[in-house]
């Protein structure tokens, strides 16, 4: 089964001025393919924390380093980050020596067949326990060959995509929170860092259902498995708490209706409170990939449940109207 997560919020970063939950522990190993160095358009963004030092690991020996706050010995040079580095060697140390330190480091690589790859790479400040430990540059992806021939089959291909699953749904969200966390140029840098990643800002249009109203801020999808993450604020309208049903959430694009399994959120405000609600979803109502994309016009509601919902003197709303 789908999981749910139910956890309680803190306030959110503030160009999304939301409340977001404290995350579970993440994936603090991560590796990247790297895409061709003609097609890296802004430099690959690694969170980072002072509290621990990030490791990064790269597919070929480094040939030479350079960027403006990085300092070999932070005893005798003044910088932002400290760095341990050897020409030739495939692996550096990075530790941030500063709050909140945001610096690019340019990075050149010495390939096999005696050329040079240059990689911008971004430290961005993120909580303890979103930021990375250690990261495996891999090398890029080369382009498949054309075929020679083009051939008409009886059956429709096979997809592409991989079976969504519990590990990359909570992958997924885990990216949410972080995206979160940061700034929206942070955001964008992120989901850069990831070929897989599609990622949109909203509109950020509030939807007033009732008792309380929806804002989408942005959303993620996933390439990889055609699931799609959406990230909302939830605002209680009203003097009292209210509460909400876990298995409600709804979003609509167009015409079409998609139920929601897997949400974090934590399902009760109190008067006049705002909450984050991370959401996933994985496929349609049939079974099949939605092959949404992150810009559509979505709209989202969920129902009332609770004593809330029960004492409700309003008339029915979207949001808690029967189905």
């Amino acid at each position: 089964m789908t999981p749910r997560l139910r956890l309680l919020l803190l306030p959110a970063a503030a160009w999304l001025r939301c409340a977001h939950a404290d995350p579970e522990p993440a994936a603090t190993i991560v590796r990247i393919v790297l895409p061709a160095e003609t097609d890296l358009r802004q430099p690959v963004a690694l969170p980072s924390e002072p509290e621990n030092t990030i490791e990064v690991d790269f597919p070929w020996p480094v040939v030479d380093w350079a960027g403006r706050g990085f300092t070999p010995d932070a005893e005798k040079f003044a910088g932002d980050f400290e760095i341990e580095a050897t020409r030739g060697t495939p692996r550096i140390f990075v530790t941030p020596i500063a709050e909140e330190a945001h610096r690019v480091l340019y990075v050149v690589l010495g390939e096999p067949d005696g050329l040079t790859f240059g990689l911008p790479i971004e430290f961005i400040p993120a909580p303890p326990p979103l930021a990375w430990r250690k990261v495996v540059f891999a090398t890029p992806r080369k382009a498949n060959p054309p075929h020679a021939a083009v051939i008409l089959a009886e059956q429709p291909p096979r997809t592409r995509l991989r079976e969504p699953s519990a590990e990359s749904e909570l992958g997924l969200m885990r990216t949410l929170r972080l995206m979160l966390s940061t700034t929206e140029d942070g955001a964008r840098a992120i989901a850069a860092a990831n070929p897989a990643l599609e990622f949109a800002i909203l509109p950020g249009t509030p939807q007033i259902l009732g008792d309380f109203s929806i804002i989408t801020r942005f959303a993620v999808r996933d390439s990889t498995t055609d699931c799609l993450g959406l990230c909302a604020s939830v605002t209680n309208l009203t003097r009292r708490q209210i509460y909400f049903n876990p298995e409600s959430w709804i979003v609509r694009v167009g015409d079409h209706v998609y139920p929601i399994r897997t949400a974090d959120f934590a399902n009760e405000l109190e008067p006049g409170a705002t909450g984050a609600a991370f959401l996933v979803l994985a496929r349609g109502p049939d079974g099949d990939p939605t092959g949404l994309l992150p810009g559509n016009d979505f709209r989202l509601t969920v129902a009332l449940d609770g004593p809330a919902a029960a004492g409700d003197k309003h008339p029915p709303s979207e949001a808690n109207a029967p189905r």
